[in-house]
């Protein structure tokens, strides 16, 4: 008997004892269940993604609410369409060791009552739109390891108390609209791993105390408005993996001593006032993946010990003032998937080791001196999708290997000296969407009709017709106008009662010409051919065919001009025998020209007589007639070259007439 009162008053004390511990997790204290219910009718709770069980059950099943012996100590509401302000009670959750409340759209300040959450270890406010400056208060929270107020709008400057929180280990401010100064209170917080203050609006300069936390794995203080130079204390850093400080205002040298950071990863300085020559001690960072040092000022060559960077994913040396060639040890760098070397004054062929980076998806080549042909080789490059080397030297034809390259979808060749026919094999760029090839001297474009990513094909300045262009018609935007003239220069001379034709053919399945005598229209002559049957001094003169097409209407193409001289008649041959009364300099003909152009002009007493061609920055370029000449009447031709014979680009140019103390100037268009 007494053994069966014993088990029955075991197992009442148990039951008893379960009862009273569910009572006792099941509730919270009044302050916390009153500061939560503030927080869901501040933040438009109704509407939150999930509220499940809030304001219904009991606390500690409202989601994203964690219970320990009856005190609220973590809420984790993050990315749940919270949108408001957060309330003031929040600070009466003074037992709460996490606040998670990311990725919603909560606005307004922080409340100063944040101070209060004194056993606070992580604070996760970030992606909202909080606005105004961080309270002082936050320094209050000695106990947080994680401090996350980035990507909001948050303005003023970091308060110092931040300096307070010696436990941080992550520091994230940025993204934010944050000023003034880098607080050196922040320097003491020796624990911290990672420091993040980039996309704000801070000034001055990096403090040398930076070199107190020797414990950062990673600094991002890009994209803001720091002066001055790299502290050397940065070296201290010898646990750094990611440095970035693109974008500021930093000036002098790359410290050479940046090589002896052997654990960096990530080392981004562009966009910045650096100068000087890129240290070769930079070889030594043999874990870099990332370096990023474009849009500097930095001059010299490329040092061939970057070579030895052979985990570099990305390489940025673009828009600087590096010379010389791109040395052969890049060749080494078989983990690269982006080379950026654009505009800087690189010259010399690509080396042939380049084309070995069969990883490659970018290459950016632009804006240089690079000169020579374009290999085959380059057709080794099947991961590229990218391929930009417009405006440089290269001379010779395409290679057709760039028809192979699966994966191309942008291709810039512009601006160079490429020659011959687009290759067939260009049909196969079935990935191909921006595709330019202008200012070029090219002729005989593939129908590239197969090609349905194609968005954008510029071919203007080369030497297509019509045939070249009705089959590309389909492309949305297709830039294929001005084209060089077509035929040959021709200077005829004819006796009086000679017959003549000319003609000018180009392909096409809709042309219309129309033939022109000194700039007029002829009548009637709307045909291929012209034909003069019975010469007489009123057939001389310059003739050209304009030749436009019902279908690609953008363009009009010219004949290059055929002068008719007619001997015995009162044309331009016999006008020496008369006297100007006025000197006269001539609007030359064709205007647009390519390559070549007209120039007549008149002297009415014997003169002294240069006519010299300028640039727009009144360069002079070449001098086309520089001797004594009797009155009269007078044409000279200039074919569109220097004095040294090379080839000028196209653009507006002067030309001036010196005669004795008479002068005069006219503009002339070349387009090629």
């Amino acid at each position: 008997m007494k053994m069966k009162i014993a088990i029955f008053l075991f197992v009442l004390a148990l039951a008893l004892f379960n009862g009273v511990t569910e009572k006792l997790f099941s509730q919270v204290s009044d302050q916390d269940s009153l500061a939560l219910v503030a927080l869901y009718d501040s933040t438009n709770g109704a509407n939150w993604t999930n509220k499940t069980n809030w304001l219904t059950g009991p606390v500690s099943t409202w989601f994203g609410v964690y219970v320990e012996y009856n005190r609220v100590i973590r809420v984790d509401l993050s990315g749940n369409n919270l949108m408001g302000t957060i309330p003031p009670e929040i600070g009466n959750l003074t037992s709460i060791r996490g606040v998670y409340l990311s990725q919603n759209q909560l606005s307004g300040s922080i409340p100063t009552e944040i101070g209060n959450l004194i056993h606070l270890t992580y604070l996760f406010l970030n992606n909202n739109q909080l606005s105004g400056s961080i309270p002082s208060e936050i320094g209050n929270l000695i106990n947080l390891q994680k401090l996350f107020l980035n990507v909001n709008t948050l303005s003023g400057s970091i308060p110092s108390e931040i300096g307070n929180l010696t436990n941080l280990t992550s520091l994230q401010l940025n993204q934010n609209q944050l000023s003034g100064t880098i607080p050196t209170e922040l320097f003491n917080l020796t624990n911290l791993v990672l420091l993040s203050l980039h996309l704000n609006q801070l000034s001055g300069s990096i403090p040398p105390e930076i070199g107190n936390l020797t414990h950062l794995e990673a600094v991002y203080f890009n994209y803001n408005q720091l002066t001055g130079t790299i502290p050397s204390e940065i070296q201290n850093l010898t646990l750094l993996t990611d440095l970035n400080l693109t974008a500021n205002q930093l000036t002098g040298a790359i410290p050479n001593w940046l090589g002896d950071m052997i654990n960096l990863i990530v080392l981004s300085l562009g966009q910045n006032q650096f100068s000087g020559t890129i240290p070769p001690e930079i070889g030594n960072l043999t874990r870099l993946t990332y370096l990023y040092l474009a849009s500097n000022q930095l001059s010299g060559t490329i040092p061939a010990q970057i070579g030895n960077l052979t985990n570099l994913n990305q390489l940025y040396l673009s828009v600087n003032q590096l010379s010389g060639s791109i040395p052969a040890e890049i060749g080494n760098l078989t983990q690269l998937n982006g080379l950026h070397l654009d505009r800087n004054r690189l010259e010399g062929s690509i080396p042939p080791e380049l084309y070995n980076l069969v990883g490659l998806m970018t290459l950016r080549l632009f804006d240089n001196q690079l000169s020579d042909s374009i290999s085959s080789e380059i057709g080794n490059l099947i991961n590229l999708s990218q391929l930009w080397l417009y405006s440089n030297q290269f001379t010779g034809k395409i290679p057709a290997a760039l028809g192979n390259l699966p994966k191309l979808e942008y291709l810039y060749l512009n601006g160079n000296q490429f020659t011959g026919a687009i290759p067939t094999e260009f049909t196969n760029l079935v990935q191909l969407k921006n595709f330019n090839i202008s200012r070029n001297q090219l002729t005989d474009l593939p129908d590239l009709s197969a090609d349905t990513s194609l968005v954008f094909l510029d071919i203007q300045h080369n030497k297509f017709t019509f045939e070249d262009i009705e089959p590309n018609l389909f492309v949305t935007n297709f830039v294929y106008s001005p084209q060089d003239s077509v035929g040959e220069l021709q200077d005829t001379t004819l006796d009086q009662g000679a017959s003549l034709t000319i003609s000018v053919e180009v392909g096409g399945t809709a042309n219309q010409y129309q033939w022109m005598k000194d700039g007029s229209n002829i009548s009637g002559a709307n045909s291929s051919s012209y034909s003069i049957n019975s010469a007489n001094s009123a057939d001389q003169g310059s003739y050209v065919c304009k030749i436009t097409n019902s279908v690609a209407t953008a363009l009009t193409l010219y004949s290059r001009p055929v002068y008719v001289t007619v001997t015995g008649g009162m044309g331009i041959a016999d006008l020496p025998a008369q006297i100007p009364e006025r000197f006269a300099l001539n609007q030359n003909y064709p205007n647009p020209f390519n390559p070549a152009t007209s120039i007549e002009y008149q002297l009415p007493v014997a003169s002294h007589v240069e006519i010299r061609i300028f640039n727009l920055q009144g360069k002079k370029l070449a001098t086309v007639v520089k001797n004594y000449q009797t009155a009269g009447y007078y044409k000279v031709v200039w074919n569109g070259t220097d004095e040294a014979g090379h080839p000028v680009a196209s653009g507006l140019y002067w030309y001036q007439l010196q005669a004795g103390n008479f002068m005069q100037v006219r503009k002339m268009l070349l387009l090629r």
